[in-house]
């Protein structure tokens, strides 16, 4: 059990407050517009909010920290969504009928035990994409090249975010290492995946272009 109650006011500031890693806090991940509209707090059950600062805390440490390290700041678009906002989504908001493990931090997946997922975009990489000069598969490899620990990576199509390069990434404490795109239409990226040599090209040109 937590050391305080996020139904009350001074807890849920509280849980804002909590670091997830060097750079990133919870607060970061509780905004949702889907919340909002709906008129649905966006917080984790009571008596399980340690179990959803663990999770993100290994999403943010693992995963998002390198990757904003690398690439410079990081855009977080969605993060921990209640069961209860993931609901009002399903059908909606592009919102999967199970989040548990997912977004939804504070539930473990049936499969994939303890995890969470966040869709973010980097700015930086946006910027170079857009501009021709790199091809967002390189963000995608450097990825799989340099971050043992993701589980899941989702490319948005360029419709649903015309000024972003958005992508979900998220840790499992059981890898679930799906790699995908709806980019072109929906696609693993793993069987796309092209030889080390050529793969190290594209991470250059991304590296060269993008790095902080």
């Amino acid at each position: 059990m937590a050391r305080f109650d996020p139904d009350s006011y001074s807890g849920l500031d509280r849980l804002g407050r909590v670091p997830l890693s060097a750079s990133f806090h919870f607060r970061e991940f509780l905004y949702s517009e889907l919340a909002v509209h709906h008129k649905l707090r966006n917080v984790p059950d009571k008596e399980r909010v340690d179990f959803a600062i663990e999770a993100g805390s290994r999403l943010c440490a693992l995963l998002l920290e390198p990757l904003q390290a690398r690439f410079g700041r990081i855009h977080v678009r969605s993060g921990y969504r209640s069961r209860a906002v993931n609901a009002a989504g399903v059908g909606k908001a592009n919102c999967a009928s199970d989040n548990d493990g997912f977004h939804t931090w504070d539930h473990p997946s049936a499969k994939n035990g303890m995890g969470a997922t966040a869709c973010i975009s980097i700015p930086r990489v946006s910027r170079a994409i857009f501009a021709g000069t790199v091809p967002y598969e390189a963000l995608a490899w450097w990825i799989n090249d340099h971050l043992p620990d993701w589980s899941f990576v989702e490319f948005f199509a360029t419709a649903d975010h015309s000024d972003e390069v958005c992508f979900n990434l998220g840790w499992h404490e059981i890898s679930l290492k799906k790699m995908v795109t709806r980019r072109g239409g929906p696609q693993s990226l793993l069987t796309r995946m092209p030889p080390a040599s050529e793969r190290k090209a594209n991470i250059q040109t991304l590296l060269d272009n993008c790095a902080v």
